[in-house]
């Protein structure tokens, strides 16, 4: 590839969506959101497209990024996200196993030795969604009484534990 453009991504199941609020796992701010596919093929063309896509699962499956901001600190804004008819769609609704389609800017580079073609996340059309469902009201089930254990002693002079 010699020059930028954008790249879609057709068809993809949609995964693991953190488009709402930038996340910084490893230090860089950035928005993510995973794709998968069974389809070797298409895996193999997106592989043929820049795309870093691991087999895992019976899935092929690519994380995509976009940064919160530029190399000159610039904010990079948020990744677009619509629904169907091209409206948009809260990114919070976005559950597993939604499907749709990608927009990614790409372009080459060539800085401090290193060549590549860099990514960036800028779109993402929700074509079936799969409403997310979290709640906040995670909790133990119960599995019935249980006695308290009875504490040993414990010596507390470290000469007589040798």
């Amino acid at each position: 590839m010699e020059k930028p453009r954008n790249f879609v991504v057709s068809n993809v199941e949609l995964n693991w969506a953190r488009l709402t609020t930038p996340q910084s796992p490893f230090g860089t701010s950035q928005y993510e959101i995973q794709i998968a596919t069974e389809d070797t093929t298409q895996a193999e063309e997106l592989i043929a497209n820049h795309i870093a896509m691991k087999e895992k699962d019976g899935k092929w499956v690519a994380s995509l990024k976009r940064k919160e901001f530029k190399a000159n600190g610039e904010s990079n804004g948020k990744v677009r996200v619509v629904d169907g008819n091209k409206q948009p769609l809260d990114a919070s609704t976005i559950g597993n196993g939604s499907v749709g389609n990608i927009i990614l800017f790409q372009m080459p580079y060539d800085r401090a030795g290193r060549q590549g073609i860099m990514s960036s996340l800028t779109a993402v059309q929700v074509t079936d969604l799969v409403e997310f469902s979290g709640s906040n009201s995670v909790d133990f089930e119960m599995v019935g009484g249980m006695e308290p254990v009875a504490a040993t002693s414990v010596k507390e002079d470290a000469d007589d534990l040798f």
